[in-house]
């Protein structure tokens, strides 16, 4: 707390509502920018400035602004820099967050979905000042007919100001976990190395598909999404007569599948969108690849799939439309086992900030 307390308060906030809701107890001394592309937000944000003593306001016009603004602040000195959480519903709000943490390894965001490491709870005095901003600053047209209600609840009441300390690395694994943007900058994004339920999900993954080897093991697989290469190079031990063909689009991940595997013999590296490969295989593993694929795109490769073996990984009612689709084009389940959400650390660990792994369920299927 000591050290939160020495340097000044640096906030970017999507809206100058957005500093009276969720910054108000660290915004007295601060400087306070807002991203909007609404000039005529400039009035409202020198009000919130002056109603809650802020140091200086600017107006960020474009999300392209963000970041010379804030190399700017760095420049001056050390400043203690607060932004919105990843895990807020509003895309620009999850923007901002990225933004501000290319630029400052660390800041403190909104607990949301998170640990929180500093808060204050607001007395009296100061609940009904915030409350009072917050009218006077933001009324609104009567318009509950035309929403269909009368009412509408204030999801993050402004009795309490929690924050959390985090690292850049956590901004971007959280967005990595619920944005279908991959964000390749960091090693192990998705944190397969050291989370329980990717350790469990992949252990499951392998479970299913020895039930292979009880056959005619599989020559010819296809990976497709390999991204850094894991359940690549334990498809070479699994299968020790197969050739596998790594099918992954992202560059980044594709340098680190060559440095994994480039120098085997029985591994192909194809730098590809799933859509534009050939899915002719005894294996094809689909696991977590859809999602990221329009329906059209989806329904258009499962059309393409010429394989005796495919492996899925999805849940909820995603996977039941993928199963369904399927079993309309003549697969069968041969083997499935479920795994069931959990929460944890986005990074698998230590991060204080929490997400939710939906769960899977994984196939195997024939035909």
């Amino acid at each position: 707390m000591a050290e939160i307390e020495k340097a000044p308060a640096l906030i970017v906030a999507a809206h100058p509502e957005d500093v009276v809701r969720l910054f108000s107890t660290v915004a007295p001394g601060a400087a306070v920018a807002v991203v909007t592309e609404d000039g005529g937000a400039g009035r409202e944000l020198e009000a919130v400035g002056r109603a809650l003593g802020v140091r200086s306001t600017h107006l960020l016009l474009s999300p392209s602004e963000v970041g010379p603004w804030c190399r700017e602040q760095r420049a001056l000195g050390d400043v203690r820099v607060f932004t919105h959480s990843p895990q807020e519903d509003a895309p620009l709000h999850r923007e901002v967050a990225l933004l501000v943490s290319r630029v400052f390894d660390r800041l403190w965001v909104p607990a949301t979905g998170a640990r929180p490491t500093d808060w204050t709870v607001l007395d009296d005095a100061a609940f009904q000042r915030k409350l009072g901003l917050l009218n006077a600053l933001y009324r609104e047209r009567p318009d509950g007919a035309r929403s269909g209600a009368c009412t509408d609840p204030v999801r993050d009441g402004p009795g309490i100001e929690a924050f959390t300390e985090v690292r850049a690395g956590d901004v971007v694994r959280a967005l990595s976990l619920t944005k279908p943007e991959i964000f390749s900058e960091l090693a192990d994004p998705w944190g397969f190395a050291r989370s329980t339920y990717e350790g469990e999900r992949f252990a499951l993954t392998a479970k299913v598909l020895g039930t292979l080897r009880q056959g005619v093991p599989p020559r010819r697989v296809v990976d497709v999404g390999a991204c850094e290469g894991m359940m690549t190079e334990h498809l070479l031990t699994l299968f020790p007569d197969a050739n596998v063909q790594a099918v992954e689009s992202e560059p980044r991940f594709v340098a680190r599948l060559r440095e994994r595997l480039g120098r085997q013999a029985r591994v192909r590296i194809v730098e590809a969108c799933a859509e534009d490969v050939a899915l002719e295989a005894d294996l094809v593993l689909l696991a977590e690849v859809l999602y990221y694929l329009s329906e059209d795109a989806g329904h258009g490769l499962l059309d393409r799939l010429r394989a005796s073996h495919l492996l899925t990984s999805y849940g909820g009612g995603f996977g039941a439309r993928v199963h369904a689709a399927l079993t309309a084009r003549g697969w069968r389940c041969a083997r499935s086992a479920t795994l069931p959400g959990r929460i944890e650390p986005v990074d698998g660990t230590s991060s204080p900030l929490l997400v939710r792994r939906a769960g899977t369920e994984i196939r195997l299927w024939e035909r």
